[in-house]
């Protein structure tokens, strides 16, 4: 069993992250009536916004783990202290 991404209890597997009923329950997931909610609201447009806000978090993810990535580059490369 994998541990949980966010506190290292055992998890399971959820979209690819192992996590713990604990911290899956602190998700605050939607219900199956609440995301029917918002579908019917606009069920045209709500999956392309909800594939157009994964894209941003990607992005967003993608930036900030180069920054990162950048500063432990230099850190290890040069006399930085």
């Amino acid at each position: 069993m994998k541990k949980c991404f966010n506190c290292d209890k055992n998890g399971k597997n959820m979209y690819g992250y192992a996590i713990c009923d604990s911290c899956k329950s602190k998700l605050r997931l939607f219900t199956k009536d609440t995301i029917k909610r918002y579908y019917s609201e606009n069920p045209e447009s709500f999956p392309e916004e909800i594939q157009r806000r994964l894209d941003v978090l990607d992005k967003d993810y993608i930036k900030k783990r180069m920054k990162l990535l950048h500063i432990q580059e230099q850190l290890k490369n040069s006399q930085i202290s």
